[in-house]
């Protein structure tokens, strides 16, 4: 039997595997399926869409939360309800969600509010330390799931939605204690989380701020963790290794699906040209972190004959700001590195069309939504092949580089970028493979499309089973 994670499987069941819907044999087989008048939901299917994070005017989880509930309820056999913290009611006040068949927002201020404030206390400085942030968010969230069972119990006990799907948070770590009090089937994800830190870089826990991390197993022994994945009916992995994280007690369906995707109205495909004569643009996005590895590009053109007239825009906000200044002082690159500090999205998109190539040699990334985006415009891209951006490219659309210690990686991170700077054919080829791959895969309504197909999947799965 088949045992590739691109499939779903259904262990403990029959054994059998349910193909990835993005397959032409899934979709052969679903066609089929309803053909045959099976009992396959064909009906507009009710969706209680759970997304504690959701906001369009924010980054990160908040706004994929959105891009995501958006892409779900502007789909015709989709009926969406979703339910929210009251925290993101302003933004999506200022950008609505077309076509939402209801809103509902969730009030537990009380006690979300102090543990934001402990969470920074425990953090100290400006280190990110997302192990302390996540586990910090434990407590709220498992109330926000009580007040929405209470809410809406006699919705649930009547049998009101067809599937209910918590977006956000998420991290695998966090479980759903809704799923245990619930007949209805539920699925959980896009879920990422939990990648080891690269043990070439023991520094950077530290740099960090992630002291916690070893303790990170103890979420296992939390409350509503194994009874929760028990329960689930399907689970939607944001990662490979996230997949391997989740429960043994997790017997539904799973699915493989990168939380990221890209609006091609914030970041359509290049419509110019470059100047010819002009010199080789390497661009990058990011916060200003040490697992970013923006010093790396910098120690990589240092010295280099070859990058001697190229330049590096570096795009974001952070506590290694001045470092990065610093660093561009000791190594003679005033006038080839710039730091142009936060911008929108729209100013973004103007530096990529700009831009020859896309260089992010971050050393320990979950998703990396600004691959995407930049392969959305028609950048090449150069990445370190470790963790979620390693899932979104290909050879064809860019260079991966091994994980290695920093002087080789280094060395190949400056072989990468005179090969890409040294051959347009090369560039304007990837160009093209990129915009092809976002085309086909990435965009929020194809990811809607596979959630859909998962949906009608999971529904048929559980009532097989019975559930």
């Amino acid at each position: 039997m088949a045992t590739s994670f691109d499939y779903l499987t259904a262990p403990g069941t029959d054994g059998t595997v349910r193909f990835n819907p993005t397959t032409p044999r899934y979709r052969e087989r679903l066609s089929r399926m309803y053909d045959a008048g099976s009992s396959a939901p064909k009906k507009t299917l009710r969706v209680l869409l759970i997304a504690e994070m959701c906001n369009p005017t924010w980054t990160s989880v908040p706004l994929v939360g959105y891009n995501f509930a958006r892409a779900l309820a502007q789909r015709d056999d989709l009926s969406i309800h979703l339910v929210t913290h009251i925290r993101n009611q302003e933004g999506i006040e200022q950008i609505p969600i077309p076509k939402l068949n209801r809103l509902t927002y969730i009030d537990n201020e009380f006690i979300t509010r102090p543990m934001h404030q402990v969470s920074k206390w425990l953090r100290g400085s400006k280190k990110p330390a997302w192990t302390i942030a996540t586990a910090s968010q434990w407590p709220g969230y498992m109330l926000f799931e009580r007040q929405i069972h209470r809410q809406f119990f006699r919705e649930l006990e009547e049998g009101a939605f067809d599937i209910i799907h918590r977006l956000t948070p998420l991290s695998p770590t966090i479980p759903s204690p809704l799923a245990r009090k619930t007949r209805i089937p539920m699925i959980i994800g896009p879920l990422n989380g939990g990648l080891p830190w690269p043990k070439q870089y023991p520094e950077l826990v530290n740099r960090e701020g992630e002291w916690l991390v070893n303790a990170r197993f103890l979420h296992k022994l939390l409350p509503f963790y194994r009874s929760s994945y028990a329960r689930l009916a399907g689970v939607i992995a944001g990662s490979k290794h996230t997949n391997t994280e989740l429960s043994a007690s997790f017997r539904g369906l799973r699915f493989y699906l990168p939380e990221n995707g890209v609006d091609l109205e914030l970041f359509p495909p290049r419509r110019t040209e470059k100047v010819a004569n002009s010199r080789f643009r390497f661009v990058t996005v990011g916060r200003l972190v040490p697992y970013k590895g923006f010093d790396l590009i910098m120690e990589a053109m240092a010295g280099c004959e070859e990058l001697k007239d190229s330049e590096l825009v570096i795009i974001g906000e952070g506590p290694e700001k001045e470092s990065l200044q610093n660093l561009i002082a000791t190594k003679g690159l005033q006038d080839r590195v710039r730091l142009l500090g936060f911008l929108s999205q729209d100013k973004i998109h103007k530096e990529f069309e700009s831009s020859d190539a896309f260089v992010f040699p971050s050393l320990r990334e979950f998703g990396g939504a600004v691959v995407l985006e930049a392969m959305a415009v028609g950048l090449p891209s150069i990445i370190v092949d470790y963790g979620g951006p390693a899932e979104l490219l290909d050879s064809e659309s860019g260079i991966l580089l091994p994980m290695v210690e920093r002087a080789p990686l280094v060395e190949k991170l400056r072989d990468a970028m005179v090969r890409l700077k040294s051959d347009p054919k090369l560039c304007a080829k990837m160009s093209q493979a990129a915009m092809r791959r976002i085309q086909d895969h990435f965009t929020w309504s194809a990811k809607a499309e596979q959630i859909t197909q998962f949906y009608q999947q999971t529904i048929e799965d559980s009532h097989h089973r019975g559930i």
